[in-house]
């Protein structure tokens, strides 16, 4: 390490090796018989005493022209900045890997999968929404999964769409806030559908998330962890790829069979529920399969194709029993009240 009996002399021949060496340091603080560190430390006291290397000048037949210091930084630096950053990245991709989130009790609680509500959309059924926050907020041990799609938030071509709505986008923002932060219901992650993903829906989204809140992108891999040592896998995603027009669950079935194991597979996007327990008898576990329809009761390009709108499972609940195993552990209710109420009940038993 450099100290204050570093001489100038040493500084510039730091210098000039650095320059010599097309600033590469490990290959000049190997001409200098010394290791990069103490060549390093040798460059910072260089340039802390103000001591550069001179260079001649630019000149042409009749000009001078100084060299002037760039501007970027050295590849060196880029690629030291490039390490922290990719260090970085993987950390916070492997610590959202099977994320554990932590329950006090042993007590059973529920896990509402909302999703799709396109807030500020003419056709979204809010009395009906208005409704399930009420029962959100006031159920002991209820929570809920945010699947996505908060707002219409229409980008290019589709922006034309907002002439049909009644709400301004500054409304439909203001109201997410509300959903997101000060409606009372307990959230435990927030997925990024594809609506969400246009224009600055990611960063609203997470501006207006409640700080300790999960906010993830598309999908998010998380384990509900009891005192008791049980442990619910849930995999929600917007939607899973696959698709099949005969059956629902053509994409959550897919990654029951082909990717990790999990006790849920919760899903939304196309705005049609289902619910379906099976077995993986190769792999040895009991998965349910969600799929929520969402609160767009309205649809006008779905009228247009000639489709139906389905009545129920605008959200679809998981009452999760820690005491329970294999098919007693997790019961599945696409109709809120009732399930708050089996919730309700099976939390005074135990």
């Amino acid at each position: 390490m450099a100290g204050p009996s570093l001489s100038d002399d040493q500084c510039r021949e730091a210098i000039s090796l650095y320059e010599a060496h097309n600033r590469n340091q490990a290959h000049a603080a190997a001409a200098a018989g010394i290791s990069r560190s103490t060549f390093q430390s040798r460059l910072r006291t260089a340039e802390l005493r103000g001591i550069v290397a001179q260079k001649p000048p630019l000149e042409t037949s009749d000009l001078i022209f100084p060299e002037l210091p760039s501007s970027e930084l050295p590849a060196e630096q880029l690629i030291d900045q490039a390490c922290a950053r990719f260090t970085g990245h993987l950390a916070a991709r492997e610590a959202r890997r099977w994320m554990e989130i932590k329950v006090k009790s042993n007590k059973p609680i529920g896990v509402c999968f909302m999703g799709d509500p396109h807030i500020d959309n003419n056709g979204c059924n809010w009395p009906l929404l208005r409704r399930d926050i009420k029962v959100l907020e006031d159920t002991p041990g209820m929570y809920a999964v945010n699947i996505g799609d908060l707002t219409d938030n229409w980008v290019g071509r589709l922006v034309r769409l907002y002439a049909d709505q009644e709400m301004s986008k500054k409304q439909a923002w203001k109201l997410a806030k509300y959903l997101m932060r000060d409606s009372g219901i307990k959230w435990l992650c927030h997925l990024l559908g594809n609506h969400d993903a246009w224009n600055d829906g990611p960063y609203l989204i997470k501006a207006n998330a409640q700080p300790m809140v999960p906010v993830e992108d598309w999908q998010s891999r998380f384990q509900i962890a009891f005192p008791n040592g049980q442990k619910v896998r849930v995999h929600a995603a917007h939607d899973f790829p696959g698709s099949s027009i005969w059956n629902k669950m053509h994409g959550p079935q897919k990654a029951a069979m082909m990717l990790e194991r999990a006790d849920i597979f919760a899903c939304g996007h196309k705005h049609e529920w289902a619910i379906n327990e099976s077995e993986n008898a190769n792999r040895d576990f009991v998965y349910h399969l969600i799929r929520a329809r969402g609160y767009k009761f309205i649809d006008s390009y779905s009228d247009q194709l000639g489709y139906g709108s389905q009545k129920f499972g605008a959200s679809i609940t998981a009452i999760i029993d820690p005491t329970g195993s294999d098919t007693k552990k997790i019961r599945c209710f696409p109709d809120l009240p009732e399930a708050a109420e089996f919730l309700t009940w099976k939390r005074a038993r135990a």
